[in-house]
């Protein structure tokens, strides 16, 4: 870790120059001209859903796998994630909980940090399954719960599952202790998103995908997102899992500050074409979608954070601002991180730079340039 200066635009797009000391912002000065200042500073993108990039997964349970991955998110902007699950065998599951311990007890100095392990699978409906094995699913108990917790080191950030699989005491449960209960993979209507939201129901993975909709007689999740203000909403804003359309509609009708912009990646991104390993099934990479062999089941994103970011703003006219917070400050927020998700004196230098465009340019972790393109 070194002291530098910093000089460049904030989400405002005003300009401003800061001073890093060890891993901490110790000073944010307002300037009184732009100019010559072309790049924006950022508070660092936090992913809250992504299963693995650049070959490796979160269900490698590999220690060596895992840090590799945090490097090469890195140059997404990323300073920060979830390490994501996808359905697996019950060993394999409490085994990539173990070694997401390790890494966490053991952070690296040259890759983003691992907040902890968001669930993702076995705790799914059969009919919303996607690219889930179906006959590993299974409800979510409190028992299981315990057993994740036990094997994370108490590291779990978020569980999402099928709400209409489980009771309502379950969600409180996980609530309690302070893990994020989250609406996933579901056949749940609108009337039961809102009885387990009294009991801590907080979040909707991956908003309009594998969920009920918004229909007219009979509402879903969908609605349930789109009129509970205080639901956080994940988006993958590639454009192929979500229509532009779908996406300007979460952003006309949701709160800013309770959208959350991920990538819900996998291992085949930033890799060739071909097939590759998905939990215990086997998907095709094509270009920039990836789907089952089936062809068209979509299986994950290869979406990279700082495309999603940029998309974001295509696809909704959006703010550099509103875009930031969707991408940061919301995420800090919902996962209870007090320095984090803003630029100010104090919190950690944590922080994304960006060119004109929305380019990564660099990224600092910790005080740490760990990307520099």
């Amino acid at each position: 870790m070194f002291n530098m200066k910093i000089k460049g635009l904030n989400r405002k797009k005003e300009p401003i120059e800061i001073t890093i000391e060890n891993n901490k912002i110790t000073k944010v000065e307002k300037l009184t001209s732009s100019k010559g200042l072309k790049n924006y500073i950022l508070p660092g993108f936090i992913d809250n859903h992504a299963h693995g990039g650049y070959g490796y997964d979160f269900t490698d349970a590999n220690e060596e796998s895992t840090r590799k991955y945090l490097k090469g998110i890195t140059q997404e902007g990323v300073t920060a994630t979830a390490h994501t699950s996808i359905t697996t065998t019950k060993d394999n599951l409490i085994e990539s909980c173990k070694v997401a311990k390790k890494v966490i007890d053991n952070p690296s100095t040259d890759g983003a940090k691992l907040l902890g392990v968001h669930i993702e699978g076995n705790y799914l409906s059969v009919e919303k399954k996607g690219a889930h094995k179906a006959e590993l699913l299974e409800p979510l108990t409190i028992k299981e719960v315990d057993k994740l917790i036990k094997a994370s080191g108490n590291n779990l950030t978020t569980i999402s599952y099928a709400i209409e699989n489980t009771d309502t005491k379950t969600t409180k449960y996980i609530s309690s202790k302070g893990i994020i209960p989250s609406v996933a993979h579901s056949t749940a209507r609108d009337e039961s998103v809102v009885k387990h939201m009294k009991c801590g129901l907080k979040s909707v993975t991956h908003t309009f995908n594998a969920m009920t909709g918004a229909e007219h007689r009979n509402p879903g999740i969908v609605t349930s997102a789109l009129l509970e203000d205080e639901l956080y909403a994940e988006i993958i804003s590639d454009g192929h899992h979500v229509s532009p359309r779908s996406i300007e509609l979460l952003y006309k009708n949701k709160p800013i500050d309770k959208i959350l912009i991920i990538t819900d990646a996998v291992p085949a991104k930033g890799m060739p074409n071909g097939e590759y390993k998905l939990g215990e099934l086997m998907a095709l990479k094509q270009d920039d979608i990836i789907t089952l062999l089936d062809g068209s089941t979509l299986a994950g994103s290869i979406s990279k954070f700082d495309g999603n970011f940029r998309n974001f703003i295509k696809f909704t006219g959006c703010t550099l601002e509103e875009a930031s917070m969707m991408s940061s400050t919301n995420q800090a927020k919902m996962l209870g991180l007090k320095k984090n998700g803003y630029i100010k004196e104090g919190y950690f230098a944590d922080i994304t730079i960006l060119d004109k465009d929305f380019n990564v340019v660099q990224t600092i972790v910790n005080g740490n340039v760990v990307y520099e393109k």
